[in-house]
């Protein structure tokens, strides 16, 4: 422990030490045989940058409480009511009420996917390019993905952002159409679209717990 920064340690066989803080935890690698006292040093270095995400995940975790308790779901931005335990899946009167948690993917995926694939759609004329497929994917940490073979892959959790982080997400898998890298040639043409795509891939950070949630145990 470094003062108040609690972290756990993960030796392997790498040569260079990182740390990592995702859902409140901080995890630091490092090569097998390094002193823990390094370790200690070295997250020191980093103590600002730790709390400074330790401090966005509690800011998070308070505002979707309910999200993350599974009292609520997120769609389109907004937290509505769900009550698992139905007969049906549905949504009526603003409530979702589905058969188990593991139904939340199913569900959205069969309702609001079209939603995606439409939004692409008109972005794709906005950025220039088509795709030849888009499909929904279960990633366990990213929002979508486009291959060389011009598909484009996105996380069915995309129609539980609000609606601009929705249209980052997929503007940037178009670009990839264009540029199949980060690269500053990339990130020009995403900033094109969107110029204030850095500002909504900040806010984007937020939500990356749902990609944790409503998976099949």
């Amino acid at each position: 422990m470094h003062k108040d920064v609690a972290y756990s340690v993960e030796r392997g066989r790498r040569k260079t030490i990182s740390v990592t803080v995702r859902e409140g935890s901080v995890v630091v690698r490092a090569p097998f045989g390094m002193q823990d006292e390094k370790i200690a040093a070295f997250v020191g270095a980093h103590e600002g940058w730790i709390r400074a995400k330790l401090a966005r995940f509690a800011a998070s975790a308070e505002k979707f409480a309910d999200v993350r308790a599974g009292r609520a779901v997120l769609f389109r931005g907004r937290a509505y009511p769900v009550v698992f335990g139905g007969a049906e899946n549905e949504e009526k009167d603003g409530v979702f009420y589905l058969k188990r948690a593991e139904s939340v993917r199913a569900y959205f995926e069969k309702e609001y996917f079209f939603l995606l694939a439409e939004k692409t759609a008109v972005w794709a004329r906005a950025v220039g390019r088509m795709p030849e497929d888009v499909s929904a994917r279960d990633f366990k940490s990213r929002w979508g993905c486009c291959d060389a073979r011009r598909r484009i892959r996105l996380n069915w959790r995309l129609v539980m952002l609000p609606e601009d982080l929705c249209d980052y997400v997929i503007v940037h898998e178009l670009c990839h159409l264009l540029h199949l890298d980060h690269s500053p040639s990339f990130w020009a043409e995403v900033a094109r679209v969107l110029p204030d795509q850095a500002a909504r891939k900040k806010r984007l950070k937020e939500y990356s717990f749902l990609t944790l949630l409503y998976r099949s145990r």
